[in-house]
């Protein structure tokens, strides 16, 4: 059997196989469901094969699994390939695509894609966000080129590059500070700048990110060591979000020193936040970028890495 499979049509399948649902795939495609469902048919023409089934509702069939996989290393060589061709022809021309936190990509992106956008304005920057473990799965299978996130990364052959050094921070409504520490409550400010001892917040409410997150870990881990039970009042996916908790003066919350910059802006009658850092060498973590060992990273994948080790160190 002679079987020719155009790029495009296994893009569209690997749409349609995440969505498992035409009009939604469509939607993401920007283009019509008739179209959508006319490149999946003579998909199934081309190969021979069923790689959907459409009742009771749309699910993939054996055939249909197997090619998810297939598929995305074929698009994953060919995008290597296209990469390495404007390399050598100096056009570079692509995609790159990132994967990385909420939080990190609010605190960095903003000041590293205009550089990147100036040196390479033909090449399309596809953003993923996620969690660690989420990351790591776009990475392991090819949906990324690159991740930014902590270390360590839990899956093998991958090939870090350090960003940078982060402590993390104890972010503290100003009233709780006054409170504790009444009419001493300047001179603990001076004293914590340079570190805070987490035992004299004990009797506050906390609000941290959820376990399973790499900073959380590192949190929990820290919290041990000193044998310190947080009285937890909320815990969310989001960091930005436990920040403005801190910001509304709801609770505590603790965080990598970059994810400051994504602290909401005050709003009228907030009375601010104090900024404790964590000096424990436990609390301190390595930002890094990572992609798959034996691929090939473009000279624009290379020159986002090192845009970004520029911005941090500025």
């Amino acid at each position: 059997m002679d079987v020719f499979v155009n790029f495009q049509h296994l893009r569209y399948f690997l749409m349609v196989a995440e969505e498992l649902n035409i009009t939604r795939a469509a939607e993401r495609l920007y283009i019509s469901q008739q179209s959508l469902s006319n490149h999946i048919g003579n998909l199934e023409r081309e190969l021979d094969v069923k790689l959907f089934t459409r009742s009771p509702k749309l699910s993939l069939t054996y055939a249909g699994g197997l090619l998810v996989d297939t598929a995305t290393q074929i698009l994953d060589l060919h995008s290597q390939y296209l990469s390495k061709v404007g390399d050598i022809n100096k056009q570079y021309m692509g995609v790159l695509r990132v994967g990385v936190s909420h939080t990190c990509g609010l605190a960095l992106l903003p000041d590293i894609l205009p550089k990147f956008r100036a040196e390479f304005p033909q090449v399309e920057f596809s953003l993923y966000e996620g969690n660690s473990t989420q990351l790591e799965d776009e990475l392991s299978h090819g949906r990324a080129d690159l991740i930014i996130c902590f270390q360590p990364i839990m899956i093998e052959g991958v090939i870090t590059i350090p960003l940078t050094e982060q402590q993390l921070v104890m972010v503290v409504p100003r009233a709780f500070t006054d409170q504790l520490f009444g009419a001493q409550a300047e001179e603990a400010r001076r004293q914590y700048a340079q570190g805070a001892d987490i035992r004299d917040f004990k009797d506050l409410p906390f609000v941290l990110i959820k376990r399973g997150n790499r900073t959380r870990n590192i949190v929990d881990q820290y919290f041990s060591r000193y044998y310190f039970k947080p009285q937890l009042i909320l815990e969310t996916e989001n960091t930005v979000t436990t920040l403005a908790m801190a910001q509304a003066g709801i609770g505590i919350t603790i965080c990598p020193e970059l994810f400051l910059r994504a602290i909401p802006a005050p709003t009228p009658g907030c009375a601010g936040l104090d900024l404790f850092p964590l000096t424990d060498p436990s609390t301190s973590s390595r930002l890094v970028a990572g992609y798959r060992e034996g691929r090939y990273l473009s000279h624009f994948g290379q020159r986002f890495v090192e845009i970004t080790q520029e911005t941090l160190r500025q």
